[in-house]
């Protein structure tokens, strides 16, 4: 999905609204399956499509960050507007943003050693929250 075009209102209805506090609340990836399942009892009118256009939206928006799981499907968290990282604990699925600041002397060492001007990157940290050692 793009990005809304400029000037176009984005209405927070009811169903955005709880997804997105339900993705704040939990710090865990979650598939738009588990969004719906975990909202159905609270919001019976809610539709498993209303989850995954509102899962785009909010992704187009920055608000959320998705990734593919093993199994093909994608997850979702909600994401703090600074560039930065996850940590996801392995035991409980806990994701904590990482702030990237060493990335940019990565950048400037990739450039000076091997002539590679980096344009963008991913990285993800595993291991054990505080919880889970």
């Amino acid at each position: 999905m793009t990005s809304p075009k400029p000037g176009r209102v984005l209405y927070a209805t009811a169903a955005r609204r709880a997804i997105l506090e339900l993705l704040k609340r939990e710090q865990r990836y979650l598939t738009a399956g588990s969004i719906y399942l975990l909202l159905k009892d609270a919001n019976p009118k809610l539709a498993l499509s209303t989850v995954y256009r509102t899962l785009e939206l909010l992704e187009s928006l920055g608000t959320v960050s998705g990734r593919s799981e093993a199994s093909g499907e994608s997850s979702y968290v909600h994401c703090s507007d600074e560039h930065h990282h996850h940590a996801l604990c392995t035991v409980c699925g806990h994701v904590d943003d990482v702030d990237c600041a060493a990335m940019e002397q990565f950048k400037a060492t990739l450039l000076a050693k091997q002539s590679f001007l980096l344009d963008e990157h991913s990285v993800e940290f595993y291991g054990r929250c505080a919880d889970c050692r």
